[in-house]
């Protein structure tokens, strides 16, 4: 007796053409990448579907994003380095922000980092070969 023929799995990096020539179709996900891809951007209401993506289709949702991702940037990743440089303490009360004065949020909360350590930071960043270097912190203004 011979083994059941499995049916083939859509793969989110096929191409176009292969994809429409399977049996299986592609997901609703990668059906959007691809009409992102032909030039037809996303509606409002596509884009709130993406935000409200449910867990179990996640890794199609990420499988079809990075189809996008990799057409327009390839494969390579671009680091940023980012420092807080001061954490908290913040005099503005923004209820929104974890960092405001009137947040409850657990973190941490200190003062501005003395230039060493920003500095530590910078040669981090150096070595890492990172893109960028960006320090931020919970103020009103510079």
């Amino acid at each position: 007796m011979t083994p059941p023929t499995a049916s083939p799995v859509p793969s989110p990096f096929r191409a176009n053409a292969e994809a429409e020539n399977s049996n299986v179709s592609p997901s609703r996900w990668h059906r959007m990448a691809l009409g992102v891809l032909a030039g037809n951007p996303l509606t409002a209401d596509e884009a709130l579907e993406v935000l409200q993506v449910d867990n179990a289709e996640i890794l199609d949702l990420l499988a079809a994003a990075f189809l996008v991702r990799r057409h327009y940037f390839g494969r390579q990743v671009r680091l940023y380095f980012l420092m807080n440089a001061k954490s908290g303490l913040c005099s503005e009360d923004c209820g929104y922000c974890s960092q405001s004065r009137v947040s409850k949020a657990d973190i941490p909360r200190y003062d501005l980092l003395s230039r060493e350590e920003l500095m530590a930071g910078a040669r981090a960043a150096s070595e890492r070969k990172a893109k960028t270097y960006c320090m931020v912190l919970s103020a009103r203004r510079p």
